[in-house]
């Protein structure tokens, strides 16, 4: 649950990180993330990532790269918000953004054994 609490205060904290730079920088040193990479995120939050994906999910998938444990995430956040995309997400209303970086977190943290 640590990374899931860092994850929930790097969302528009101090930094000001999207949800996408916050899953990011949570996981910065297991997945080796560089700044620049950070930085560049900020284009893939507010509804922006590619295929209109929430950005968390959107983050998290940039970590695992081709894996099969992208499908458990996918269906977990259909499952908790009826979608994988972040307009409709937000349309549903099942999961606020923050809800969203925090079930992102959680899936990469159990999915580290963390």
């Amino acid at each position: 649950m640590v990374k899931t609490k860092i994850a929930e205060q790097l969302f528009h904290g101090a930094e000001g990180y999207n949800c996408a730079q916050a899953i990011l920088k949570t996981f910065q040193k297991e997945f080796e993330v560089d700044e620049q990479a950070i930085v560049a995120a900020a284009r893939n939050g507010g509804g922006r990532a590619e295929g209109g994906l929430c950005g968390a999910l959107y983050a998290a998938h940039q970590l695992l790269g081709d894996n099969p444990l992208q499908q458990k995430i996918d269906m977990d956040f259909i499952a908790k918000g009826s979608s994988v995309r972040c307009r409709e997400i937000r349309t549903e209303r099942r999961l606020s953004c923050k809800q969203c970086v925090s079930l992102a977190a959680q899936n990469l943290q159990g999915m580290l054994g963390t």
